[in-house]
């Protein structure tokens, strides 16, 4: 072999390696592009939970009010009785607000009562996201307040 084609060759060699470096490096760049984008789905995801939960909070079906003062994360249970009832009774509406999700407010003390306001599971979802917030429940005709948990679950496709 003449030293012309040896050099040939080489540079025909270190391309090859060139390329091959070139092709891990696109493998581990997308990769890592790839759990980036999970994670940021997966925070984007969290964020309309909370959202959501915020939304129902300050629904004005649910909101203690007196002298229109409204007090915060306080449910009327006289206006949740009525409420639960309303928007099962308007569901279009309500899925513009509320989509799909699951809405129960359970009262800790003093007593152990539980309602559901909505609940809209779709069928296949892909993930289930809960949202705990502690509220007052407003006791208006006994007087005084009671403790419960809202929980707010938001199911994505």
């Amino acid at each position: 072999m003449k030293k012309a084609q040896v050099q040939m060759m080489e540079t025909i060699a270190v391309l090859f390696i060139f390329f091959i470096l070139i092709a891990f490096g696109f493998i581990f760049y997308a990769n890592a592009l790839k759990g980036g984008i999970a994670v940021t789905k997966q925070e984007h995801s969290e964020l309309k939970s909370i959202e959501l939960a915020s939304k129902v909070s300050s629904l004005p079906e649910l909101q203690c009010s007196e002298n229109n003062l409204i007090e915060e994360n306080c449910v009327d249970w006289l206006k949740l009785d009525k409420a639960s009832s309303l928007i099962r009774s308007n569901r279009i509406f309500y899925f513009d607000i509320l989509g799909y999700s699951n809405i129960t407010i359970e009262e800790i003390f003093p007593g152990d009562r539980t309602y559901t306001v909505y609940a809209n599971v779709p069928k296949d979802y892909g993930d289930r996201l809960p949202t705990f917030l502690p509220i007052l429940l407003k006791k208006p005709i006994e007087g005084g307040y009671g403790f419960g948990i809202m929980s707010v679950v938001l199911y994505t496709k």
